[in-house]
């Protein structure tokens, strides 16, 4: 990967997590972005970006040049914990980018599921209704499942993104 710098004052920046309540960190994304908007330099110079993960509960990963700068910024920021800090003194705070980036890579759904597993329908006619997983195409990307909110049970084939895992397979 290539970095192309358009300044010459160039400043490394870091990934560092910041705790949240599980379930808010699309609202705290936007709240603290915009926040790092209205304060102003130094905020938003060195606050790079501010993302989070569906896959990462409880976390949004920013992007800055100084620590903090973030810890300030997240003061008073709704659903917002702090910083992670790093248990001991030898460690760094910061993530780094090999590990951020697994984080945001987002697998396929398909990768995920399997056989019984209890899901619930995401998209299509069937959007909001729980069912269970009877068998799997993975060349496809496909799922076969029985809607368990019918009177009787149909399979439907429908494609894995549709669906969201909600547990493990049923006894």
């Amino acid at each position: 990967m290539e970095v192309i710098c358009m300044s010459d004052t160039y400043t490394k920046t870091r990934i560092y997590a910041v705790k949240v309540t599980v379930g808010q960190e699309e609202n705290v994304t936007d709240m603290l972005s915009n926040r790092i908007e209205a304060l102003g330099p130094p905020y938003n110079k060195g606050i790079k970006a501010v993302l989070y993960s569906p896959d990462l509960k409880g976390y949004i990963l920013v992007e800055a040049t100084d620590p903090a700068l973030i810890d300030e910024a997240i003061q008073g920021v709704r659903h917002a914990r702090g910083r992670v800090r790093s248990k001991y003194s030898y460690q760094p705070d910061y993530i780094p980018v090999e590990e951020a980036i697994s984080y945001l890579k987002t697998k396929p759904s398909v990768e995920v599921l399997s056989e019984g597993d209890m899901v619930e329908v995401m998209g299509g006619p069937f959007k909001g209704m729980r069912a269970r997983i009877v068998s799997i195409n993975r060349d496809r990307g496909e799922v076969t499942v029985e809607l368990l909110d019918t009177p009787y049970t149909m399979p439907i084939t429908m494609y894995a993104e549709y669906v969201r895992k909600t547990s493990e397979k049923q006894s």
